[in-house]
């Protein structure tokens, strides 16, 4: 499993790369998530948390883990994520489930570490 730190520095290299060698993609992908992720109908949180349950459903563990760091920075408790992660398993199955017992865990452990 890589760490919550690791999948973090990963993300912010590669973006900076992609910042660079393509501005259009970046900023467009940029422009959109931060339109998608604001408070609207629904809070930010619930937002992250249906970003989880993505996540799981499509086998994305770096997805699943930034996705779960947002979702309990924007207030969402650790039950909460495991809720969410598990409507993602209903829809992606085995190994779906195999992602979350192989890596969520471990990563709401290092997050609660560092709040």
């Amino acid at each position: 499993m890589n760490s919550l730190k690791e999948i973090l520095e990963n993300k912010k290299i590669n973006e900076k790369r992609l910042e660079k060698e393509a501005p259009d993609l970046y900023n467009g992908f940029m422009a959109m998530a931060s339109h998608y992720y604001k408070e609207g109908s629904l809070s930010t949180k619930y937002k992250q948390l249906m970003s989880v349950t993505a996540a799981v459903a499509t086998k994305c563990v770096p997805c699943m883990v930034i996705s779960a760091n947002n979702a309990i920075n924007a207030g969402a408790t650790r039950e909460e994520v495991i809720e969410a992660a598990a409507i993602g398993i209903k829809f992606g199955g085995a190994s779906a489930y195999t992602i979350v017992r192989n890596n969520l865990l471990n990563c709401l452990d290092e997050i609660e570490s560092i709040h």
